[in-house]
């Protein structure tokens, strides 16, 4: 049965649930929480954690030396139950290995663990992957918070760091990447509105900023999501909910034109046997 952990400091507590080790809870302790709450009617789900894919498959369908496999979008991890490895006040360490069911969808002996962890005002995200397993392993990852809006998404804006003027959108057609892109004026921010959504999420490959900061109408900040090292970034909404998601990845969606090859899948990470990679990403609430 899933239960939720909740962690606390001085500045913020985060309230976490064994089922798909997923934070439902953020809060500056004087304030509301700034993670949006659960609504089926527009998403069920409030920060799911991607694991193996992020993204879409072509068909939900991908194949690796002759045999093909079935995975729906953003993997299996999101709807497993995790173990509570290591609990402490400000800190969790969740862990998902390979099982009999995960091997319908996902041949290979894994271990994946999610840390959460509290540094003042910031929710530090640490996913470690290891290959427990005698052959590679492809595999990627990565992070999909929904955020809360109390107005309008028109009042919203993303600042992103100084000297970023122009970023490329990789725009999907079907959840997959059609090949086409679109440039992005993003100087004194990127006023959001719903028009950017029509085409589903706004993703950026490969991005030339280490963070970017969701404001109000006031330019008041309210949110700063950081990575040292993702792969992309996708932002994505759906028509008149109450929220804003600011996705870090490492990896992505499939393209239209992929072979299926699980293996040269744009943005896969391969882990040769015994070899464990820890990627990480923050959020800041700001006062």
């Amino acid at each position: 049965m899933a239960t939720s952990l909740t962690l606390c400091n001085d500045n913020i507590s985060a309230s976490i649930n064994t089922f798909g080790a997923e934070l439902i809870n953020l809060n500056r302790l004087d304030k509301e929480n700034v993670l949006w709450s659960m609504d089926a009617t527009f998403w069920n789900r409030t920060a799911p954690n991607l694991f193996p894919i992020v993204g879409k498959l072509k068909n939900n369908n991908y194949h690796i030396s002759g045999s093909d496999f079935t995975m729906t979008q953003h993997g299996f991890a999101r709807d497993q139950m995790f173990d509570v490895l290591e609990q402490l006040n400000t800190s969790v360490t969740f862990l998902l290995k390979s099982n009999k069911e995960t091997w319908k969808n996902y041949p290979f002996d894994f271990e994946f663990k999610v840390k959460y962890l509290l540094q003042g005002s910031v929710l530090k995200i640490e996913y470690s992957t290891r290959n427990l397993g005698d052959s590679p392993m492809p595999y990627s990852v990565g992070g999909h918070p929904g955020f809360q809006i109390q107005k309008n998404i028109s009042n919203y804006s993303l600042l992103f760091p100084d000297g970023i003027n122009t970023l490329t959108r990789h725009l999907l057609e079907d959840s997959c990447f059609s090949g086409e892109t679109e440039d992005l004026i993003v100087e004194g921010g990127l006023k959001l509105n719903e028009e950017l959504f029509e085409r589903d999420a706004i993703v950026i490959k490969l991005p030339s900023f280490d963070q970017l900061t969701l404001v109000d109408e006031t330019n008041s900040a309210l949110l700063t999501v950081q990575s040292d090292n993702w792969e992309a970034i996708g932002i994505w909404t759906k028509k008149d909910a109450p929220f804003i998601c600011i996705e870090p990845w490492w990896g992505f969606a499939d393209s239209k034109n992929t072979s299926g090859n699980f293996f040269q899948k744009d943005g896969i990470h391969i882990l040769q046997p015994g070899q464990t990679e820890t990627v990480s990403y923050s959020i800041l609430v700001h006062e």
